[in-house]
């Protein structure tokens, strides 16, 4: 166990010496270095105080210029968001009006065609009156002569019949028709 003690304790020497840093003797008074050791190290002090300034005052400033832009890239942003609002109302409002064009053209072609049509069907009342006034003119005709048969006689009447239904038919084809103009104006 001695052994074991003394080998642990040459051991913990050897330990400490080992690690040991050499010392240099100094020939200066030891007050004397001791201001100048003072002074160096508030010299050193002193520009590792004015680096940290410097290196804060440079950090604050790239702060500073992130910020102002990231403000600057926020407004870009918000701007070009607002052109493309804007732009999509100008186009909507380019949909709409197109949309009210076609809407117009359209009602337009609907007024003509309804116009056309009364016009149509008053052209083909006026045809089929003066057919009906050419038949009894000549059935008035034949009749006075004396040429006709009472059976050819009916068969005309039966035509001028047909022709007044006809007659009758367009005119109420023609009502429609106005009245189909009439709201189509509205």
């Amino acid at each position: 166990m001695k052994t074991k003690l003394l080998l642990l304790v040459f051991a913990f020497f050897s330990f400490l010496t080992g690690f040991s840093q050499e010392v240099k003797p100094v020939n200066k008074d030891s007050v004397s270095a001791i201001p100048i050791a003072i002074s160096k190290n508030k010299s050193t002090d002193q520009t590792a105080i004015n680096e940290r300034k410097s290196a804060e005052k440079e950090l604050k400033a790239a702060e500073k210029q992130k910020k102002e832009a990231q403000r600057e890239s926020d407004k870009a942003e918000k701007s070009r968001k607002k052109a493309e609002k804007s732009k999509l109302k100008e186009e909507k409002a380019q949909k709409k009006r197109d949309r009210e064009a076609k809407k117009e053209a359209k009602a337009e072609k609907k007024i003509a065609k309804a116009e056309k049509a009364v016009q149509k069907t008053n052209k083909k009342l006026d045809s089929a009156k003066k057919d009906l006034d050419k038949m009894k003119a000549k059935l008035d005709k034949s009749t006075a002569r004396g040429k006709l048969t009472d059976v050819e006689i009916q068969k005309q009447n039966v035509k001028i019949s047909k022709k007044q239904l006809d007659i009758s038919e367009l005119e109420a084809d023609l009502i429609k028709a106005q009245q189909n103009l009439d709201k189509i104006k509205r």
